[in-house]
């Protein structure tokens, strides 16, 4: 029976998340809320304004298509003849 003492820590943390989530998760008091006309003017003219451009640079598309196969270089080279084989 000692041997099963090692999963009560675990099961306490389990169960005290539980009620934490639960607690977290609950409905709120609508009084947070502000539904106004001048909270949706505000809003939709936030939304209207264009989003401010990345200074991060956007890497160029490569210009071989990638498919994840590793081709060796003498591969890709013609013989040496010229000859193309059939």
């Amino acid at each position: 029976m000692q041997v099963l003492w090692w999963l009560v820590p675990p099961l306490a943390a389990t169960c005290l998340a539980m009620l934490w989530a639960g607690w977290a998760g609950r409905r709120r008091e609508e009084a947070g809320r502000d539904d106004s006309e001048a909270a949706l003017l505000r809003m939709k003219k936030a939304l209207s304004r264009p989003a401010p451009r990345s200074r991060n640079r956007i890497a160029p598309a490569p210009k071989e298509t990638i498919h994840g196969v590793a081709v060796r270089g003498a591969a890709r080279r013609p013989p040496p003849n010229g000859d193309v084989p059939r």
